[in-house]
């Protein structure tokens, strides 16, 4: 088999109704595989068995869809597409079978208040299957059923959930290893640890089979994976423009290849009348591939079992787009010399994460053209120039370590609100904190001022801070950089005459918003969040001032506006700058909707040498060649007419 990482896949929905009658009818494997086949596709994700629990092959352990028309409609895409070069995974639903549930009730999830059909709920999780029961081995046979008929060159398992069961086999499982059975953490433990030996048991199946077979288990820890990694996000279908960046930004950190997973919909899944423009898939695939991965699509097929061609059209154009840039961009690893460290994203999913924190790092540093990655403060740092604490991040004894570490080597970090703290809240960790921890943040809202280099940009005035963080004092050895003040009251507030509505400053509080201590910055409220919610450009401003004052940027610019990204890759002597230049639109109350790209007219960057000597700079994959010149430690192109997308390679 060839274990070379896909390029261009698309993962084919096939999810069909009971009611459906005429399942397969219009299918012709021929022209299913040619139709993939001038998209540019290499690799694609069909249907053994949909989220209803009907397999789509003459299966002896499941339930054929009654209205299938097809003997083997799996069979004759696998055949089909192997014979036009295309590489096929089998998709089943780990997390829903419908069908099986209505028959064994035993083999659902029992939830907390002893129902296994959440009907007041509905959607597709309104019964979720339980992998500590009969379930685990009739999925696990279906799989080894696959395995053992079609020469599949992946598996491909979904909706994996890990809310608690509390049904009798996994409320004696838990008895069994010691476990509290009221305790809504120790049951959520329990249930990965059966997702992980269901995941043991199909590895075994896999791999005994196909050595060099992708394998992937959606909705589960991207550091679990065994293969590689689909990142499912369709900004259209609920996961917005933010999760992407910093989504990507912590896979690409795991050393495995991944793709970015986006979709053809309009809306979500299963949007059968809904096509997004060109350019907004456009964005999704560039932006994959301008950060080390390669690019999936997502369609849902007709039940009758014909592919749309005004689809497959669309998708043929952007693939065309990003098969041209394959010598640029395969094999590239993306560099950064800043990464943000968020720890919940080693936490097994099914927690109340709240990443908003996180996307707000993000979209701040994407915003000033910063090279940053995600991390969940497992791995090394030690490669980073500034580490970023946003908000959140109490410091274990092990983080602690490489923190010190990082900052004897004259690294910087940028700490914000409980950042910086242990994990009990009563202290700062680090000796090279030189500020007193005083508690929560009593003023809400309250407001700061900036002086001196801090504060240029700024307005005049002072800023609002309209989410409390922590009220610190400083000790010798700080500085502060930025003032706090507090209104004359709190906000909603009640005197049992009137409630403060109108809360405007009323004195220093003689606190500070920002302090420097050393090579540490950090703030006393949640900047990253506040941005992510408030979109304050003040605090953007205000970091961005703390950057410039730390240290040389891999990436510098002019004349780029704020919502263009930058990116860096890296290919042996070649390093690759992306510039993408697209804007999402609201419009009407949610729906943000890219149609065309937004043209520049003229702009510079400016790469950091690192040491490099570069030859010549052009443009690709055209070869036009572009005058640089060397300033201090930067070599500086000008770009002239980027409409969208433009790569740039310094070798």
């Amino acid at each position: 088999m060839d274990r070379k990482f896909p390029e261009r896949a698309i993962h084919l929905d096939f999810h069909t109704m009971p009611g459906v009658y005429d399942v397969g009818i219009d299918f012709d494997p021929e022209e299913f595989a040619l139709t993939l086949k001038k998209a540019c596709v290499d690799y694609i994700t069909v249907f053994a068995r949909c989220n209803l629990g009907f397999a789509y092959y003459p299966t002896e352990k499941g339930i054929v869809h009654p209205g299938l028309k097809k003997k083997d409609l799996l069979g004759e895409m696998i055949s089909a597409c192997h014979s036009e070069g295309i590489r096929v995974a089998a998709y089943f639903n780990a997390g829903l079978d419908h069908e099986h549930a209505l028959l064994h009730r035993e083999w659902c999830k029992v939830n907390k208040d002893g129902q296994v059909a959440e009907l007041q709920s509905m959607g597709h999780f309104f019964r979720k299957m339980c992998l500590n029961s009969g379930y685990r081995d009739h999925l696990l046979g279906m799989v080894e059923e696959v395995l053992g008929r079609y020469p599949v060159d992946g598996i491909f398992l979904d909706c994996f959930n890990l809310s608690p069961c509390y049904g009798v086999e996994c409320l004696d499982g838990m008895k069994k290893l010691g476990m509290d059975v009221s305790d809504e953490e120790q049951a959520r433990n329990f249930c990965w640890l059966m997702t992980e030996r269901f995941m043991k048991d199909v590895k075994n199946l896999v791999f005994g089979k196909n050595k060099d077979a992708f394998l992937y288990f959606n909705g589960l820890p991207y550091s679990k994976q065994p293969t590689h990694i689909e990142l499912e996000v369709l900004p259209t279908g609920g996961w917005g423009y933010d999760a992407l960046p910093w989504l990507i930004r912590y896979a690409r950190t795991l050393k495995k290849p991944l793709f970015t997973m986006t979709g053809r919909f309009h809306k979500s899944w299963g949007d059968f009348g809904g096509l997004r423009t060109e350019h907004s898939l456009l964005f999704d695939l560039y932006n994959s591939v301008a950060n080390g991965g390669t690019c999936s699509i997502g369609d849902h097929m007709h039940p009758r079992g014909r592919l749309e061609k005004e689809v497959y059209s669309l998708i043929g154009k952007v693939y065309s787009r990003t098969k041209e840039l394959a010598d640029f961009t395969l094999d590239a690893t993306a560099l950064a010399d800043v990464v943000v460290i968020e720890p919940s994203l080693a936490m097994v999913p099914g927690h109340d994460c709240d990443f908003s924190s996180i996307a707000g790092a993000s979209r701040m540093l994407m915003e000033l053209k910063y090279q940053f990655d995600v991390s969940d403060g497992k791995g090394d740092i030690s490669g980073y120039d500034v580490v970023i604490l946003p908000d959140h991040v109490y410091i274990n004894p092990v983080l602690k370590k490489k923190l010190q570490a990082h900052l004897k080597k004259g690294g910087i970090i940028i700490s914000s609100a409980f950042s910086g703290l242990d994990k009990e809240k009563k202290r700062f960790t680090l000796s090279e904190y030189r500020i007193s921890f005083e508690g929560e943040e009593v003023n809400n809202p309250s407001f700061f001022s900036a002086a001196g280099e801090i504060s240029g940009g700024l307005p005049d005035m002072l800023t609002a801070v309209y989410e409390p963080g922590v009220s610190i004092r400083i000790k010798k050895g700080a500085r502060v950089l930025a003032r706090l003040f507090k209104p004359y009251f709190n906000v909603r507030s009640w005197d049992w005459r009137h409630e403060n509505l109108y809360t405007p400053p009323e004195k220093d509080t003689e606190r500070p918003a920002l302090v420097r201590c050393g090579n540490i910055f950090h703030f006393s409220f949640p900047v990253f969040r506040g941005y992510f919610n408030d979109a304050v450009v003040a605090y953007k401003t205000l970091l961005g001032n703390c950057l410039k004052q730390a240290y040389e940027p891999l990436i510098r610019h002019e004349g780029l506006p704020s919502f263009a990204q930058v990116t860096v890759t890296s290919q042996k002597s070649r390093r690759i700058v992306h510039i993408l230049s697209y804007l999402p639109e609201l419009r009407g109350k949610k729906m943000q909707v890219i149609e065309e790209p937004v043209f520049i007219k003229e702009a510079y960057i400016g790469l950091r040498r690192q040491g490099r000597k570069t030859r010549k700079v052009y443009i690709a994959p055209s070869g036009e060649k572009l005058r640089f010149k060397v300033e201090k430690n930067y070599i500086w192109v000008k770009l002239s007419d980027i409409n969208g997308y433009r790569m740039v390679v310094f070798e």
